[in-house]
Order: structure tokens, then C-alpha cells, then sequence
């Protein structure tokens, strides 16, 4: 099984990440669960040189000083939460020099556009006009509630092709920010209606897997649509924990 870090800050809200790896095929004792807490003192380097994935979680908002604005007054932002910030630019620095298949889903959608350079919406509503799409959770919908449809970009991507095999799938939604402008090496691969970006990937023919969702698809893994993003995921995961064996065995063939 790939060894999988899942980065996130609350023990409470980690379970349904954990349920859908579990589901499928990814038992707990073939995770590393990343807090800041717990890599406080810890030497990420070594764990990321052997990981085979990296999820980061969905969470708190990133403060606008992360991709160059000041923050907007009228913006309804969560309090800072530097010690998560740092702790998932370290994961995701080490990640790219070891090209470790990367899966971000809400936060973590917005986390990856940011560190490779994108920017947000810090109020959905204050930038767009669009309701932010957390009213669904403010009038006390349930996790798996589906809230929106979303449209495929029209791409060759694999990603924007899946999405497309169930037309205009319909997905949850909890968040008030969203990306404004796409991170470097980053891909649209999907869409809300109203134009709110849904999900990105990287380019086809990169030599780092990246993909991310807005949405919430560890709620919703009754769906093929959204269970097949897990499966992806660990799929590729999977793909890197064989190549980093076979260059394993190279090397001791060649040491004998």
C-alpha cells in the first residue's frame, strides 16, 4: 500500500478523509496524519522523501498576505492559522522536489493554487456578487447535501474527462473564498455555473501530479463520480511507491 500523509489541524473533522482512503484501500497504519501539533518538532524531510501521496484537507481560510493582498475589511475571513500555513507550504515544498502526487480538496484546492503562485477570492459575494456558496452549510443542509452542479472544462485533461462522463455532476459546497487567478502549472478542469473555479489539475505531461477540488468529495463517496477522485488518487500514489522501488532495486543491482 502507498504511504500517504494527511495534513489537517482538527482531530475532529479528519474521520471522513480517513473513511474515504480506508475505502478505497487505504488503511490508517499506511497513513502519516500531519498536524501542526505533532510536526512541531519533527524533521518533515524524511517522511515526505518516502511518501507516496499528500492530501491536505479542507479548513480555515488563507489570510491574503499568503498571495500578496492586504485584506479586505468587508471580507468575512477566519482568524489566522499561521502553524497550518507553515506546515502545509513545508509538505507541499517537499512534495514538488520529490514529486509526490498531490490531492487538495476545499483549503486544500486554494492552499495549492496559492503556493504555486495563484490568488483568491477572499469573499466570494464581496468579489463576484455570487452568493458564497457556505450558505448551503449556514441554513444547516448536511455534508453530503448537493448543493450546485458544475461543468467540465472543455480539455483533453483526464480529470475535466471523467467529470464529463456524468455530464454536469452535482457536488456539495462549504466555502466563502475561491480562486481568482490559477497557480503556475495549474489547469481548469471545472467549473460552477456561475464561473467559480470548481477544480484544477495539473497540465497533462507535467512531472508532478496535482489535483484539487473545491468541493467536498470525502462526504459524498457514494457517488462514482466523486469516489473515482479517491481512487485516482491513491491509484497514482500507488504508481509513485512502485517507481521509487524499482529505482530501488536498480541501485542495490548496481552496489552489488
Amino acid at each position: 500500500m502507498p504511504n500517504i500523509v494527511v495534513a489537517y489541524i482538527k482531530e475532529d473533522k479528519v474521520a471522513p478523509y480517513l473513511e474515504a482512503l480506508a475505502a478505497v484501500g487505504v488503511p490508517e497504519t499506511d497513513l502519516f496524519r500531519a498536524t501542526p501539533m505533532r510536526t512541531a518538532e519533527l524533521d518533515l524531510r524524511p517522511w515526505m522523501a518516502r511518501a507516496d501521496g499528500l492530501l491536505l484537507t479542507g479548513g480555515a481560510d488563507l489570510q491574503p498576505a499568503l498571495y500578496g493582498e492586504a485584506r479586505l475589511l468587508e471580507a468575512k475571513l477566519d482568524p489566522p492559522v499561521a502553524d497550518r500555513d507553515q506546515m502545509e507550504w513545508d509538505l507541499l515544498s517537499l512534495a514538488r522536489d520529490h514529486r509526490v502526487p498531490v490531492f487538495g480538496i476545499c483549503r486544500g484546492h486554494q492552499t495549492l493554487n496559492v503556493f504555486l503562485g495563484g490568488a483568491l477570492h477572499q469573499d466570494i459575494e464581496l468579489a463576484t456578487g455570487i452568493p458564497g456558496h457556505d450558505c448551503f452549510a449556514d441554513e444547516g443542509w448536511a455534508l453530503d447535501h448537493l448543493a450546485h452542479e458544475i461543468v467540465p472544462a472543455r480539455t483533453q485533461h483526464p480529470l475535466a474527462a471523467w467529470l464529463a462522463r456524468f455530464l454536469r455532476p452535482l457536488v456539495n459546497s462549504r466555502h466563502h473564498q475561491a480562486v481568482k487567478r490559477l497557480g503556475a502549472g495549474l489547469e481548469l478542469v471545472a467549473s460552477a455555473p456561475g464561473g467559480i473555479v470548481e477544480a484544477t489539475a495539473s497540465r497533462v505531461g507535467a512531472d508532478w501530479w496535482l489535483r484539487s477540488v473545491q468541493w467536498h468529495p470525502e462526504n459524498l463517496m457514494d457517488h462514482e463520480v466523486h469516489r473515482g477522485l479517491f481512487e485516482q488518487f491513491v491509484a497514482e500514489s500507488r504508481r509513485t511507491a512502485e517507481r521509487r522501488a524499482s529505482v530501488a532495486r536498480g541501485a542495490e543491482l548496481v552496489m552489488r
